[in-house]
C-alpha cells in the first residue's frame, strides 16, 4: 500500500462570516476502492460507483484518501478535531449515537442468504408458509453444524446486526481483511462456510465471472433495501463539510448517472425493483420543485 498515491487536499468554508481551514479526510478499508476513488482504476460495483459520483462532484483538492483499516478509521474520528468520514456505512444505534451521517449515497436490494445448490437442500422447518427463512437464528437452532461468514467490524445493518448477535460463536467464520467483500465471497465460494449473507449485486457480479450455482434465499422480515452513507466524525468541521457534501448529493440524485451507477451492477430481474426504490428515495429527500 505503500504505493499508493495519496491526494491531499484542503477544504476552506466560510461559515458566519469567518474561515475554517480543514482537511476533509476520508479513510478506505478496501485497497481497490482506495485505487478507484483516485480515478485510477475504473468502478467495479454500486458502492464504489456511487461514491465516485459525490467524490469527483466535490470541488478539486477537497481530500485526503487515507489507507486504513476500521477500527484504525474509528480511532481517527474519535480523536482528531479535523472531518474524518467512511464511505458506504449503514446507519445502527450506536452510530447514530456517536457519529454524523450524510445524505443516502447508495441503496441496495437487502441482502439475501446463499448456500451452494451442491448441498443438502435446507429443513422444510426453517421456512415460513411463503416460502422464506424464519430468521437466522432458527435456522441454526436446526442445522446446528452449519457455517456463515461473518465480518464483525461491518455492520449489516439493525435488523440482521440484531440476528447475528444470536447465532452461536460456532456457526460463524470469522473473517477480517482489507477486501471485506471480497474476502468473504471467496470465502464461502470455496466452500469453508455453507452461507453467505450478500447482496446480490455482489453476488450477481460474480456470478458474471464464474460458473458456478447457488440457491438464495429470503429473510422473512427483512428491510426492502439497505442504505448506504458517509460516516463522519461529531465536529464543526465535520458538519460544514457535510453541508456542502449533501447539496451537491441532492444535485447528484436528479441525474441518471446516479440510477445508471446502481442499474448497471444488478440483473434486469432487480433493475425495476431498484429504480422503484430510487425513485421513492429521492422523493423523500429531495422538496418537490414548483
Amino acid at each position: 500500500m505503500g504505493n499508493y498515491l495519496i491526494k491531499v487536499v484542503w477544504f476552506l468554508p466560510c461559515l458566519l462570516g469567518g474561515c475554517y481551514a480543514f482537511a476533509v479526510q476520508l479513510y478506505v478499508g478496501d485497497e481497490n476502492d482506495f485505487i478507484i476513488y483516485q480515478g485510477l482504476n475504473p468502478t467495479t460495483n454500486i458502492a464504489n460507483s456511487t461514491n465516485s459520483l459525490i467524490i469527483n462532484a466535490l470541488p478539486s483538492n477537497k481530500i485526503t484518501f487515507v489507507p486504513a483499516s476500521y477500527p484504525r478509521a474509528l480511532k481517527a474520528m474519535r480523536t482528531s478535531e479535523e472531518a474524518v468520514c467512511i464511505a458506504n456505512k449503514v446507519k445502527n444505534k450506536s452510530r447514530l449515537n456517536e457519529f454524523l451521517f450524510s445524505l443516502p449515497v447508495s441503496i441496495y436490494l437487502s441482502r439475501r442468504l446463499y448456500q451452494h445448490a451442491t448441498e443438502q437442500p435446507l429443513s422444510e422447518f426453517v421456512f415460513t408458509e411463503e416460502g422464506e427463512i424464519k430468521s437466522l437464528p432458527e435456522l441454526f437452532d436446526l442445522h446446528t453444524d452449519a457455517l456463515i461468514v461473518f465480518t464483525p467490524t461491518m455492520s449489516y445493518g439493525p435488523f440482521f446486526d440484531k440476528q447475528f448477535a444470536n447465532i452461536a460463536r460456532e456457526n460463524k467464520v470469522y473473517r477480517v481483511g482489507s477486501n471485506p467483500y471480497d474476502d468473504m465471497y471467496n470465502l464461502f465460494r470455496s466452500k469453508r462456510a455453507d452461507f453467505l449473507l450478500g447482496y446480490p449485486a455482489e453476488v450477481y457480479r460474480r456470478l458474471q465471472e464464474e460458473q458456478v450455482a447457488y440457491r438464495e434465499y429470503h429473510v422473512a422480515n427483512a428491510p426492502r433495501y439497505i442504505i448506504g452513507y458517509w460516516m463522519c466524525n461529531n465536529n464543526e468541521s465535520s458538519k460544514a463539510f457535510l453541508a456542502l457534501f449533501n447539496s451537491l448529493m441532492v444535485q447528484i440524485y436528479k441525474q441518471a448517472s446516479f440510477y445508471d451507477a446502481h442499474l448497471q451492477w444488478l440483473p434486469k430481474t432487480s433493475q425495476k425493483q431498484t429504480n422503484a426504490y430510487l425513485d421513492e428515495l429521492i422523493r423523500l429527500l429531495t422538496p418537490a420543485e414548483n
